[in-house]
């Protein structure tokens, strides 16, 4: 029997698709990712998968500072004025093409002052020319998301993740380390920013020739946008960077396996962050505070009702799951998964609430908040990384309570800055979804000496039979997401087939 269409023309059609596809590359990049899990850290071993951090991280920093943050600011400007696109296409690939110059001699300065050499001196490097050609496609993936063609954001991330791991793979496999899967990113990274171009011409054409001007008022525009993301990076990045010089490479090692996971738990808001902001936007223009307010409650109460058994499952399982995925070496990584899974709720709101506030134009808010998490957070590392280090040899432990500290904290100033939003029926559904949680946990806790194979279909069974019977997802979410299930098998298929052979 065929499937029933979904009619894409109808906002809920267009909504149900964007997360169906947006999803439907999660559940590729997810599969590729326990691949690399399974392979590539025991490979490499802590020291190695350490040196990768601190690569990650020099990145991420380098990204921040290039792009301006301003993907947020391009998402709005084009989903409300289309015709904008060009000029500003234009205006954002050159603004970054200017700073990536000066920002090498930052790095060139960093690692002096570091004191770093061989592999790790070749990873910071690698780290910029990693940032440098992703914030050269970021715009078009931000043009792309703005006129709702998520198709193309989900071909990017599972062609720049799926690739670089099987690639990965295959290389460690034969005896190569972290400089030949630093060198395959930045290359296949290279190929995805060609194929950005192709797929933009599609929709617009950049207009190159663009005034001094026109730079500058994007920069300035950018500034709130800017303050947010360098804030954001430097608060999620900063551990791992004051770890790398504080502690031996394998404690970062300890500590960045576990991030990576942690960092793959976000897909849920991410994704319906993504595929909602554009409504959210427009919402706030047609009905102002209130209308967004009760737009932005659905997406809120998912993903925070969600969050709860992610978190208790997680910290439940960190131990086996760690030691089977990664083998002994790893076992110290545990604790530390443990105390990120608490960081799991608090994240997911915070995550939600700053799109909310972008898309009501009060992004300073969030500034301002990650303005105080960069003084908390470094804060608290520097006390508790050198504290953890010298009594229990594992600095890791310090970097990822200083983490769910700062956490809680930005999930109180996110609660106060959209109120609003948490009226209604947020209490009566965080309830129920803490009833189905807690059924989770004792089913874990009662079947925890049966194995891995057993525990985790016994989990995910319970919870979801406590939220159906407590109705934790309503009748049209469920709906909803079957329409979803539906689309990503649809979407899917050919590729894991194209992949497959």
């Amino acid at each position: 029997m065929a499937l029933p269409s979904i009619d894409t023309s109808h906002p809920r059609g267009v909504l149900v698709r964007n997360l169906s596809v947006l999803a439907g590359s999660q559940a590729i990049t997810w599969s590729a990712s326990l691949v690399w899990a399974l392979v590539v850290p025991r490979s490499l071993g802590a020291s190695g998968t350490g040196i990768f951090t601190l690569s990650v991280a020099a990145s991420q920093f380098i990204g921040a500072v290039i792009s301006l943050g301003m993907k947020p600011l391009l998402v709005r400007e084009i989903a409300s004025q289309r015709d904008r696109a060009p000029r500003l296409l234009a205006s954002a690939i050159l603004v970054r093409l200017v700073l990536a110059v000066p920002m090498l001699g930052a790095v060139a300065l960093f690692a002096r002052q570091g004191h770093f050499e061989g592999p790790q001196l070749a990873a910071i490097y690698f780290g910029w020319g990693i940032a440098v050609v992703y914030t050269l496609y970021e715009p078009i993936l931000a043009a792309l998301q703005a006129i709702e063609r998520m198709q193309y954001l989900a071909y990017t991330d599972v062609l720049t993740k799926t690739v670089v791991i099987l690639v990965s793979v295959g290389l460690v496999l034969i005896g190569f380390g972290v400089i030949a899967l630093l060198t395959t990113t930045i290359t296949v990274m290279t190929v995805v920013l060609a194929l950005n171009f192709v797929w933009l011409r599609r929709y617009f054409r950049i207009q190159w020739r663009v005034a001094p001007h026109d730079l500058w008022a994007l920069v300035v525009d950018s500034l709130p946008y800017c303050g947010f993301a360098l804030f954001f990076t430097f608060y999620l990045w900063i551990d791992s960077l004051m770890l790398g010089l504080m502690t031996p490479a394998r404690v970062v090692g300890w500590y960045g396996m576990p991030t990576k996971l942690f960092g793959s738990l976000m897909f849920l808001p991410v994704i319906l962050s993504t595929a909602w902001l554009p409504r959210l936007t427009a919402a706030h223009r047609s009905g102002g505070d209130a209308h967004l307010a009760r737009s932005a409650r659905p997406p809120i109460e998912i993903v925070v009702a969600l969050s709860l058994p992610i978190c208790v499952g997680v910290y439940l399982l960190a131990g086996p799951v760690i030691h089977f995925l990664y083998g002994p070496e790893f076992d110290r990584s545990a604790p530390i998964m443990s105390l990120l899974a608490l960081s799991v709720p608090p994240m997911y709101l915070n995550i939600m609430v700053n799109q909310v506030l972008i898309a009501g134009n009060r992004q300073m808010v969030w500034t301002k908040a990650m303005g105080v998490a960069c003084v908390v957070n470094p804060a608290l590392n520097l006390l508790l990384i050198p504290y953890f280090q010298r009594t229990q040899g594992n600095g890791a432990l310090g970097a990822a309570l200083s983490l769910l500290v700062t956490e809680i904290c930005l999930a109180a100033i996110a609660v106060l800055s959209v109120r609003d939003c948490f009226a209604g029926s947020f209490g009566s559904r965080m309830f129920r979804a803490a009833l189905a949680t807690a059924a989770m946990a004792a089913a874990l806790v009662l079947g925890g000496h049966l194995g891995l194979g057993f525990e985790v279909p016994l989990a995910v069974g319970v919870y979801a039979l406590m939220a159906w019977r407590l109705r934790v997802i309503t009748v049209d979410e469920m709906g909803q997401l079957q329409d979803m299930a539906r689309l990503i098998r649809r979407r899917t298929r050919p590729v894991v087939e194209a992949v497959s052979q």
